[in-house]
């Protein structure tokens, strides 16, 4: 059970920091990796308050390597991922990227032997299908978008990111480990972003604004850090599918934190919320709970 409640208090607090993040991308940094570049230079800062949960060991070479491929699949997806954000709604960027969801059953049948229930397929089906409704406006479907194919990218990386951070967590059992040192790893390697004089350039203009909003960040740090534990520890006792489809209910928390920051403080949001949205979202919304529910139950 404590295990359940990790993976669903993930995407509350996932979704609570993804409000913030859309901000910073959409008005802070036009640059992509600007945003990425000082996202990450937090990650490791509250990697510590972990030890007050376990004690990390000291990882084989081989488990280096598969952590050194996690920080590189953190780095990457969020190029595409930022890209996205610019041009749609927060929420529905996160609904789409439950399209990860397809891959995942063959990845975990692959790498990790897990099989599902014929429940289980016909609830990813909702998922997935929940989620690409919420992505059509009208009666357009944005197959010729440029962002859908960018959360397209960006979710089956991040499918492939958990799928591999199941399998390490079979082989490693301390989940400290997994924690640790994939974040650690990834705060370095934007640094690499130093080198190409263009973004050098961008990185360093935008520095004062950075300091401006020094306190967004590191609220959202705090969140992601949180939701990164709740991840991570829920992964090393339940399945690789049941986690994703769980997660799959983020946009819906973050709609309800978006509703409440805009009627209770009216803090814009990039979010839509008309009346005929709301029922078009909340009824997609519903049949990803429901998908959920087939798949966690099995």
């Amino acid at each position: 059970m404590n295990f359940l409640l990790a993976s669903f208090l993930a995407p509350i607090f996932y979704g609570a920091g993804m409000i913030i993040e859309s901000q910073l991308s959409i008005k802070t940094f036009k640059h992509p990796t600007t945003m990425i570049f000082y996202i990450s230079l937090m990650n490791a800062v509250f990697l510590p308050l972990i030890l007050f949960l376990g004690t990390p060991s000291v990882p084989d070479v081989w488990e280096f390597g598969f952590y050194m491929i996690l920080a590189a699949i953190d780095i990457v997806y969020l190029y595409p991922f930022y890209m996205s954000l610019k041009v749609m709604d927060t929420s529905i960027v996160e609904a789409l990227y439950s399209l990860g969801a397809i891959i995942i059953p063959v990845l975990t049948w692959l790498l990790l032997d897990e099989h599902l229930e014929m429940e289980q397929y016909i609830g990813f089906g909702i998922i997935v299908m929940s989620s690409v409704a919420l992505s059509i406006k009208g009666r357009v479907i944005p197959k010729l978008s440029k962002a859908f194919y960018f959360v397209l990218f960006s979710s089956f990386l991040r499918a492939l990111y958990l799928v591999l951070e199941k399998y390490i967590l079979e082989k490693d059992i301390n989940w400290i480990n997994v924690t640790i040192y994939p974040n650690l790893i990834s705060g370095f390697l934007p640094l690499a972003f130093l080198f190409v004089k263009k973004w050098r350039k961008d990185i360093f203009r935008n520095f004062p604004p950075y300091l401006t909003k020094f306190k967004l960040f590191a609220i959202n740090e705090f969140l992601c850090f949180l939701g990164l534990i709740c991840t991570v520890y829920a992964l090393s006792g339940i399945s690789a599918v049941v986690n994703s489809a769980i997660a799959a209910m983020q946009p819906i928390f973050m709609l309800m934190i978006s509703y409440c920051l805009l009627k209770r403080f009216g803090i814009p949001i990039n979010e839509k919320i008309s009346l005929q949205i709301m029922e078009k979202k909340l009824f997609c919304f519903v049949l990803i709970v429901l998908g959920v529910i087939l798949v966690v139950n099995n």
